[in-house]
């Protein structure tokens, strides 16, 4: 498009040609006619000339930048107006800003250096004039010919002594990407804001990434609050520790723990690059990650769908198929439904006693030693009620007790002697929070607007006329009438051999194909929008991790390595990001976590001093919604919404029950849940997506959990326990009626896999 401006002469300044635009003004090349000299023109765009917000900063800009002189200030040589649109007139920097440097990766240690040592000075020398810069990045740093830096754009600094901004723009103002936590939480600013701003520019500079980024600016400002940095080290490792060191303490949380001055912070780093081994780890609390090569980006999909047989008679177990996939992780089998087998413990039940063995054996040492008899007698008797089936198989959501969980560490090794440090795709790495950083997330969450939608203390249970006695089972491997148009392929959990394997179902056929098999327990699958991956966790290495593989069982990637447990993980409606739970501070408060499909960019979503679990996006992608309350206590357990746009919190059922496992329909209108009515008791609710009409679906003589709707939302499929130990999958129609159990061996955690 043809600028307008180029040619003219506006007051005595030869407009040549665009050098850039920004948020709020474009800027030329132009040539003084009085003195024959280049200089930057600074206009503001016409579109602006209505809005009183970019008037008073470009206003603010010439008033605060016209008092501040310092050889590394961009100077004002000039200001006036051209046809009722204000300008500026600037020093111009041939050399263009240290973001175009930036565009070529990390700088080298002695160019970063040479601009932080002149630019600190100046930022000391704005705030002894009370004036905060509050933008301070790579593409406001100018540079010049001869390698000076200058910092530019004051349009949104604040003089301090004023007491308040001049700008009437509410809210935060500012680049998330470069904000200090106190500015993203809109508190009272310093001159250390600034400064932690120009450690986001030193992280950036000695690595070529910035610290935070993700997809929206509010979810960059909350990991500015909540998620401590990632190593530098990670991304550059030929860095020197020492110069590592100093960025981290740039970037603490707390200001009184950063740097004082950025002054203090620019001969810090030069002390680190010059005498490296005089520098001293900051960080005594952060585990360093060895440093290994970045996983090779995952290979474009090549479905190779298994056929589906025809029915067989009698049924049996089929041969073993092989296809193209990791012979170490996956091995694919079909069969049709086989008669039911002995009891066997269900997927909860397996992993709390995986769990709890090597416990087990520490205690029955102690015993011998101090007590006895007594103690053998006690731990035999634990043995012998698991062995029994006493462990139910429960829903994803079971509260965690004190001394037997799901999400006890490996061997039950004390909390206190972990360290707990999240390692994803082995460069990247999140610590839990300290105590500074803690106040600080809580403070900003403090300021999320928090609202309930009151569900009725009691829902009226139904009735026996809700479900058939006995359930339906199949006959010939064929539904009822009322689900024989029920199509597609169904995705779950269940034990075959000696762990837990993930299954297909197809219908209507009922035939199953098993997509893993090893040693180990892979749970709580969930495949993508797109039909072409599948998100399930998997203790491979000990403990839970999130791994993905293609629909085949093939293409095996994990996401998440650590010594805690991530799990329950989902899709975001584009197929690109999967969210999950984990407790990275090992208290039990799992928080929710987002990662991309192929391990990068890992992503702190919410935290709270509550237990978060089975997140969910709506279809949109705008909302979150997931089940949070005590860690001990799921009768405190409630269904919130949270509004990744604004940051609102929606409690949407308020009960002492314990509500858990929510999840859109497809058009995003109505959310279903879990809600018990009594201790071993659950049953299938749903409401509307504000929270009204929320009433009992279905109720079963079993527990009923884990409900998904098929993508038409004609049809729910779920488990359900109706002999009260083994979990089987359960179809129905929608509204709750035309039930059918559709497994007999075992199943759980069943959902649809999209385009089957």
């Amino acid at each position: 498009m043809t600028d307008d401006l180029i040619g003219k002469t506006i007051g005595g300044y030869e407009v040549l040609r665009l050098l850039g635009q920004g948020g709020m003004a474009r800027v030329y090349l132009a040539r003084q006619q009085s003195m024959n000299r280049y200089v930057a023109l600074k206009m503001l765009p016409k579109q602006y000339m209505n809005d009183d917000t970019y008037l008073q900063r470009f206003e603010r800009e010439i008033n605060i930048v016209s008092q501040l002189e310092h050889r590394n200030i961009i100077p004002v040589y000039d200001y006036g107006q051209y046809a009722d649109v204000p300008y500026i007139v600037m020093r111009y920097m041939p050399a263009g800003s240290v973001d175009d440097l930036l565009q070529n990766g990390a700088l080298s240690l002695d160019k970063t250096l040479n601009i932080v040592a002149q630019i600190a000075p100046a930022l000391d020398y704005a705030h002894s004039r009370d004036v905060l810069h509050r933008d301070l990045k790579p593409g406001n740093v100018l540079l010049d010919d001869n390698d000076g830096a200058f910092i530019t754009d004051f349009g949104i600094a604040r003089v301090t002594n004023t007491g308040i901004s001049a700008i009437t723009t509410q809210g935060v103002v500012g680049t998330p990407s470069y904000m200090s936590p106190e500015q993203a939480q809109g508190k009272k600013l310093d001159g250390r804001s600034d400064v932690y701003s120009l450690g986001v520019m030193l992280f950036e500079m000695a690595t070529g990434k910035r610290p935070f980024e993700s997809d929206t600016p509010y979810s960059i400002a909350v990991m500015q609050v909540t998620t401590p940095p990632p190593l530098p080290r990670s991304y550059n490792p030929e860095l020197p520790s020492s110069v590592e060191s100093v960025i981290l303490r740039a970037l603490r949380k707390n200001p009184d723990d950063r740097y004082q001055t950025a002054l203090s912070l620019s001969e810090a780093l030069k002390m680190a690059i010059e005498r490296p081994e005089t520098g001293h780890d900051t960080e005594p609390s952060m585990k360093k990650p060895s440093v290994s090569p970045q996983p090779a980006p995952m290979q474009p999909l090549i479905v190779q769908p298994a056929p589906i047989p025809a029915p067989i008679s009698p049924p049996g177990i089929q041969p073993v198929i092989q296809p193209n996939n990791s012979a170490a992780y996956s091995t694919s089998g079909q069969s049709s439904i086989a008669p039911m087998p002995a009891y066997r413990p269900g997927i909860r039940s397996r992993l709390k006693s995986k769990r709890a063995s090597n416990p087990l054996q520490g205690i029955l040492m102690g015993g011998l030693v101090g007590c006895g008899l007594l103690m053998v007698m006690i731990v035999a008797g634990l043995v012998v009620a698991g062995a029994a089936g006493l462990l139910p198989f429960g829903d994803e959501n079971t509260p965690i007790a004190p001394t037997r969980t799901l999400e006890t560490i490996p061997n039950e090794t004390p909390a206190a002697d972990i360290s707990p440090t999240l390692n994803v795709s082995v460069t990247n790495t999140l610590s839990p929070l300290d105590a500074t950083s803690e106040a600080a997330r809580q403070a900003l969450f403090d300021r999320i607007t928090r609202t309930a939608a009151v569900l009725p203390t009691d829902i009226p249970p139904p009735t026996s006329d809700n479900y058939p006695t006995p359930f339906p089972l199949p006959q010939n491997n064929a539904l009822i009438p009322e689900l024989q148009s029920a199509q597609g392929t169904l995705l779950f959990a269940a034990r075959r051999a000696d762990s837990f394997e993930i299954l297909t179902l197809t219908l209507p056929s009922l035939t199953e194909t098993q997509l893993t098999s090893n040693e180990s327990d892979d749970s709580y699958p969930l495949a993508a929008p797109n039909g072409q991956w599948i998100a399930f966790q998997s203790d491979r290495d000990g403990d839970f991790d999130i791994y993905v593989m293609d629909t085949t069982g093939g293409q095996v990637r994990k996401l998440t390595e650590n010594s805690y447990i991530d799990r329950l993980a989902a899709w975001s409606p584009d197929s690109e990001w999967i969210v999950f739970s984990s407790d990275v501070r090992q208290d039990g408060n799992f928080d929710i976590f987002r990662v991309r499909r192929d391990g990068s960019q890992l992503e702190a979503i919410y935290s709270s001093s509550e237990r978060k679990s089975h997140a969910r996006y709506s279809p949109d992608g705008r909302y979150l919604v997931f089940t949070a309350g005590s860690p001990n206590n799921a009768s405190t357990w409630e269904i919130i919404k949270l509004d990744l746009v604004t940051g609102e919190r929606i409690q949407m059922t308020n009960n002492t029950r314990r509500d858990a496992s929510p999840l859109f329909n497809a058009d995003g209108s109505q959310i279903l849940f879990i809600t018990m009515l009594n201790d071993n008791d659950n049953a299938i609710a749903i409401m509307n997506a504000d929270g009204t009409d929320a009433r009992i679906l279905y109720n079963s003589p079993g527990s009923d959990w884990a409900a998904n709707f098929s993508p038409d939302g004609r049809y729910i499929v779920f488990s359900s326990n109706p002999d009260g130990i083994i979990d089987q999958l359960f179809l129905m129609l929608a509204d709750g009626t035309g039930v059918q159990q559709i497994t007999t061996e075992e199943g759980a955690y069943p959902s649809w896999l999209a385009g089957s």
